[in-house]
């Protein structure tokens, strides 16, 4: 989605070619065909040995010859594009990194050993937060030279508007909660549930959006059922309008791990003025200002979590704060404006020609 949003906006600046290193959804691909100035290379086969993906890499740098490339896939996948553009001599690339490293010590060696051979191939890191980037120094190897922070962008007036026209008045329905992410680890769905479970003694007629999809569907499915709740939680599954739909929540709640990284729905709801409720991890406290632009309750706490929900229903002066906040700390940090020409430093001297840009994404 982060690569959408920055080929969207340098349509109209750049020839852009899109590589996509495997065809294992192309949920996106008719978004990206239908963007000026834009080519979709599509990987063929997801289970290619790292040799045949770097060949055909090699192939397709070659074949489009850009001035630049962005590599939205971090770990192996971005060092087989690094390196493949460094042998087509490409001067100015950068790889994107949007979560942390994870907490085992044998996942964190291989992390290590990714941002060494970084460094070899003179290939900066992006990382999507500052939190990100602390997790990475901690490593103790060393970022790449001019690596940098660059934190996720999006069209806030066209989110803003887009959420204005999905707002109406609800009839037959209760307050709607809603989370938007994907169904997977990093997130902390279980929470929620639970969390929402506790909520609907206090506001019985009180509903859960869950919008996303991934491997915990059928799990989360599993325990909404367990706690009784399953009639007031509606799954959605991945979903194409998303500022429409927070057009139509009352609080948005983003319950998450440690492992979280950035939390760009956070930045939607900001841009739609929806009061948040967030895990107090380092990614959603900077994201939201130290709890400024929405409120942080301890992680895994169901109880906290419902607590601080209740509230940002019930309390009109504590809604209004919060969405004021959020709307002046996204227009201002969160913009797909900054957050492109921060790449665009980056990737291009003021007197280079600014002709042609590949990005890669897994």
């Amino acid at each position: 989605m982060m690569c959408l949003r920055l080929v969207r906006h340098w349509q109209h600046r750049f020839e852009q070619n899109v590589v996509a290193l495997s065809p294992s959804t192309r949920a996106l691909e008719r978004d990206f065909d239908n963007i000026d100035n834009c080519t979709l290379s599509v990987g063929t086969c997801k289970s290619q040995s790292y040799f045949k993906q770097w060949i055909w890499l090699r192939e397709t740098i070659s074949h489009h010859r850009p001035n630049a490339v962005v590599i939205h896939c971090f770990g192996v996948p971005h060092l087989l594009a690094a390196s493949a553009a460094r042998a087509m001599g490409v001067k100015s690339l950068i790889a994107w990194a949007g979560n942390p490293p994870p907490e085992t010590e044998e996942h964190r060696h291989r992390w290590r050993s990714i941002l060494m051979i970084s460094r070899l191939l003179r290939c900066p890191i992006a990382s999507c937060s500052k939190a990100v980037e602390r997790e990475l120094k901690d490593l103790g190897v060393g970022l790449p030279s001019r690596s940098l922070v660059i934190p996720n962008g999006i069209d806030t007036s066209n989110n803003t508007e887009k959420t204005s026209q999905g707002r109406r008045p609800r009839t037959g329905i209760g307050p709607v909660i809603g989370m938007i992410s994907r169904l997977d680890a990093i997130k902390d769905h279980k929470t929620l549930l639970r969390a929402f479970d506790l909520l609907r003694r206090r506001i019985p007629e009180a509903n859960l959006w869950i919008i996303g999809d991934g491997v915990l569907r059928q799990t989360l499915e599993a325990t909404a059922h367990d706690l009784g709740i399953s009639a007031s939680v509606k799954f959605f599954g991945n979903r194409n309008d998303v500022p429409n739909l927070l057009g139509q929540i009352d609080t948005f709640a983003f319950s998450t791990t440690r492992n979280e990284g950035f939390g760009i729905a956070l930045i939607e709801a900001m841009a739609a003025a929806v009061p948040i409720v967030a895990s107090d991890v380092a990614a959603c406290r900077e994201v939201l200002s130290d709890g400024e632009a929405g409120l942080l309750v301890p992680p895994a706490d169901a109880n906290a979590l419902a607590e601080a929900i209740v509230l940002s229903l019930e309390d009109d002066r504590i809604r209004e704060i919060l969405t004021q906040a959020a709307l002046r700390c996204v227009r201002s940090h969160y913009s797909i404006e900054a957050c492109a020409e921060r790449f665009e430093t980056l990737l291009f001297k003021p007197s280079s020609p600014r002709r042609e840009l590949t990005e890669c994404a897994s």
